[in-house]
């Protein structure tokens, strides 16, 4: 038995856009009423665009039939004579009439299918498109976020969406409009001469010949440009972000000269897709004006014959010409604004997808009150391959304090990311009341764990609203209680608005120590049983460090807490010390039993501390 043939990854490529088509098209149909409304609105501009033509070149042809002996009366549409005793000026005067009306009325409806479809697009799917991304974006777990680089994420929340909306108008629309537009011109044609249609239109599968060969060589190129663009966003928030660091070392030159070579990367590659645009045009209009040239050609000897009219014959089929090549040609624009349509689409969907890992349970449970109790039982947790932490079994009751300790990469921050459930372990399992995590409905459970990061986030609102950011109907009592708890009122009094001073962004103007007193007092405000801080007086210097010991000290009263730290004073608080190493814990017991073993712990308090004693002492 052979091997199958494993498909190439441009026929994966293929069938794939198929996929993603049909699924823009069920996106597009949720919105059908408006869509159908703008198709109608197109469609009365085609009628009204062939009627115009229709009417000029009866003008001609009465034109001829006045001033041409013998020439053949004009053909009226619908038999639409105008009465016998009218002057000729005063028939040119209806045409003129009908013709300027038509106009208006064209000038009209085209202004109503613009406003309809930017209504549809830009008013409609972007605006529901972006709070659902931006929705499954809040509900992804952390292992998305560590997956994908923020300018990423920012691109398909913004850019990308764009690309939705530009499948619609720029890419369906387009495409029925060419449909209905050549079925339209070619059975005018058709009405008038069979022959000469034929002539005129055999140089069209040239075109569009041309046109599939053009989209399918810039199909990769849109492809590395989105690319290439992602890494220009990326190369900007990362500056943006590290400028601290940026003018501490006095990098801006150097910064300035790789965000230009980011930038030429991305004009050099659409400059090769520029060049292909350049050869198309040119190439579809001088085939565009061959079918003039058999139209001059042949129509002008049928006119000459007498075997078709000059207005409604051979001066209409050259405007029909004209609006085909206009149409055929537009298949370009139409391929092009798909290959970077179905790109940006492609991610968005990407997002919509993905499955949520971090879900509540059907039936929760919701127990009235949590004592803070935890037992990790036989956890193991791991990201990709290799295990972050392996057979993590221990017991804290309530009320406790644990402190976790280790060296870089032993699994600290991990243990700190499972409580919350940012992560689910990959096996075992934690119980908090002897019941598991996983049977907390998410929401329920976070909001009875306060949580106090290395470095907290502060949003750009007022302090008061930053406190209650996790309650926003808290009144300013539970406000001011918490930041009482967190030592942080006396600050916050002194700031210039007190409470409702406003932040800047990530609460710039504040001191490291003040942030982390906020965040503190943003964690207790709900009165959590749990308490977990992830290294809180890390990013601090040690004076700082004194006034967050005092703040975590009252927040930790009557609340079990979890603590990753590294300083004495705070280890001699904890009931227990959990040492891990290598995603294992290697060692247990209080800070002063540690102190009188050998091992990691107590080598890392003496290189910290050379004077520490083997009692602990300072």
């Amino acid at each position: 038995m052979g091997i199958p043939p494993v498909p190439s990854p441009s026929a994966v490529e293929e069938a794939s856009d198929g996929k993603l088509i049909r699924r823009l098209l069920v996106l597009t149909w949720s919105y059908r009423t408006e869509f159908l409304r703008v198709v109608i609105y197109q469609i009365a501009l085609l009628a009204l665009v062939l009627a115009g033509l229709g009417l000029t070149g009866v003008g001609i042809d009465y034109v001829r039939f006045v001033v041409q002996p013998g020439a053949p009366e004009p053909h009226w549409p619908f038999a639409l004579a105008p009465p016998a005793d009218w002057k000729p000026m005063q028939v040119m005067g209806a045409i003129g009439v009908a013709v300027f009306v038509l106009a208006a009325v064209r000038a009209l409806l085209t202004y109503l299918a613009q406003a309809s479809l930017n209504m549809l697009t830009q008013g409609r799917i972007v605006v529901d498109l972006r709070p659902r991304v931006y929705d499954k974006l809040q509900r992804l777990s952390f292992r998305f976020f560590d997956a994908n680089a923020s300018s990423s994420i920012i691109n398909r929340v913004t850019g990308d969406v764009q690309s939705v909306r530009m499948f619609v108008d720029q890419v369906l629309m387009p495409t029925i409009i060419l449909v209905v537009s050549f079925a339209a011109y070619v059975g005018f044609m058709l009405s008038v001469n069979v022959r000469l249609t034929v002539a005129c239109l055999a140089v069209t599968p040239l075109i569009w010949l041309c046109s599939s060969a053009f989209a399918r060589a810039v199909h990769p190129a849109y492809r590395r440009n989105r690319e290439l663009m992602d890494d220009l966003v990326q190369r900007l928030v990362e500056s943006i972000r590290g400028i601290p660091v940026i003018k501490a070392y006095g990098c801006e030159a150097g910064e300035i000269r790789r965000f230009q070579q980011a930038n030429d990367i991305v004009r050099d590659q659409q400059h090769g897709i520029f060049l292909r645009l350049a050869a198309y045009n040119p190439t579809v209009g001088f085939l565009s004006q061959a079918t003039l040239f058999v139209l001059l050609g042949y129509g002008g000897y049928l006119a000459a014959t007498g075997g078709l009219p000059i207005g409604t014959g051979l001066v209409v089929f050259a405007a029909i010409l004209q609006q085909l090549a206009g149409q055929i040609s537009n298949i370009a624009n139409i391929a092009n604004s798909m290959h970077q349509s179905l790109r940006g689409a492609r991610r968005v969907f990407d997002i919509l997808d993905e499955p949520v890992e971090i879900q509540s349970p059907a039936a929760p449970a919701r127990p009235d009150h949590i004592a803070g109790r935890v037992r990790f039982e036989h956890v193991w947790f791991d990201h990709g391959e290799n295990p972050v932490l392996q057979d993590i079994d221990f017991a804290v009751e309530p009320g406790q304090c644990v402190a976790i300790v280790g060296p870089t990469g032993s699994g600290k921050s991990s243990v700190m990311s499972l409580l919350p459930r940012f992560y689910d372990p990959t096996e075992g399992r934690i119980l908090l009341d002897g019941i598991d995590l996983r049977d907390f409905e998410v929401d329920d459970l976070r909001r009875r764990i306060g949580i106090v990061f290395q470095e907290s986030f502060l949003f750009s609102s007022t302090v008061a609203e930053n406190i209650a950011f996790g309650h926003p109907g808290a009144s300013r009592e539970l406000i001011e209680k918490a930041a009482r708890i967190a030592a942080a009122h006396d600050f916050i009094c002194e700031l210039p608005r007190g409470y409702d001073t406003v932040l800047g962004e990530a609460g710039i103007g504040l001191s490291g120590g003040q942030k982390q007193r906020l965040a503190i007092a943003r964690a207790v405000l709900l009165d959590p049983p749990l308490l977990v801080l992830d290294d809180p007086t890390a990013a601090v210097d040690p004076g700082t460090e004194h006034e967050i010991a005092a703040a975590i000290e009252a927040a930790m009263a009557g609340r079990t807490t979890f603590i990753v730290a590294h300083r004495p004073a705070m280890l001699r608080r904890a009931d227990v010390v959990i040492v891990l190493d290598h995603g294992r814990i290697a060692q247990t017991g209080t800070h002063k039993d540690l102190m009188e073993r050998e091992g990691y712990y107590l080598q890392a308090l003496e290189i910290q501390n050379p004077r520490t004693s083997i009692n602990g002492s300072d």
